[in-house]
């Protein structure tokens, strides 16, 4: 009876082992890549599809909506004075892994409240819950009373991880323009820009074309990157269970 040897099982094993371990994760992360892409190609779409329209000209039951307009001082906000009232504050801390020598995120915290957008024709009010993160702009990097002041705000522990941190802040304002496209819908107070369920919510400091070059910029990145870490992982699967299935040919025909 013929005995395979522990060098063909390692053969195998080895060439199995480059598959699982080398290929499948790139191929994991490039198919993640392709359906962000994927998706950011469809809100790219959606939003290039519309035209900024008015408060007066909007109506319940539409698909999407979008609009450019001023945030009106609300009745009640998260912190500030009347005339510069937050309706809508995101914190996101990073902590630097010398370990690994890159940076990882401890924590995004974020906090809105219902405003009105003003365009000179009328008023619609809008809900910040569910708005596309992508699309806030950079952000500031925030000195330390602004850090100390929204950790407050927004309930973040006091207790980071020691070392190097780096922060950025967002902030939406009573008087700052603002782009937004969302499903126009009745609510209690009256017509309200909302996350309907399986479209674009975009809630942004950016104007005009600015917006879709945004998008189009995501899609890009994302596209380029699920190449760049597709074609090796599938090259790596393939020559893994190619060199398995060789060495598995190799000792059978040895018999």
């Amino acid at each position: 009876m013929n005995i395979y040897s522990p060098d063909q099982l390692f053969a195998i094993l080895w060439w199995l082992g480059v598959s699982v371990c080398c290929g499948l994760p790139l191929l994991l992360f490039a198919a993640i890549l392709f359906f962000t892409a994927r998706k950011r190609g469809q809100t790219g779409s959606a939003v290039k599809s519309l035209r900024t329209t008015t408060v007066a000209a909007l109506h319940p039951g539409a698909k999407l909506a979008r609009l450019h307009g001023r945030i009106a001082s609300p009745p009640s906000a998260i912190d500030g004075p009347a005339d510069a009232a937050l309706v809508y504050l995101r914190l996101t801390v990073e902590f630097y892994d010398p370990d690994d020598s890159e940076w990882k995120g401890w924590t995004d915290k974020a906090r809105g409240v219902p405003f009105q957008l003003e365009d000179g024709s009328g008023a619609v009010w809008v809900n910040p819950d569910g708005l596309d993160k992508h699309l806030l702009g950079k952000g500031i990097a925030p000195n330390d009373d602004q850090i100390q002041a929204a950790c407050l705000l927004l309930g973040i522990s006091p207790n980071m991880p020691r070392g190097e941190l780096s922060f950025r802040l967002w902030e939406f304002r009573a008087g700052q323009t603002i782009t937004v496209v969302g499903a126009p819908l009745q609510g209690p107070n009256g017509l309200t820009l909302v996350k309907a369920s399986g479209q674009p919510f975009i809630v942004s400091p950016l104007a005009g074309t600015a917006v879709e070059s945004a998008i189009s910029t995501q899609t890009k990145t994302a596209s380029v990157w699920t190449f760049v870490l597709g074609i090796p992982g599938l090259l790596a699967l393939c020559c893994g269970l190619g060199g398995a299935a060789f060495a598995l040919i190799k000792m059978l025909s040895a018999r």
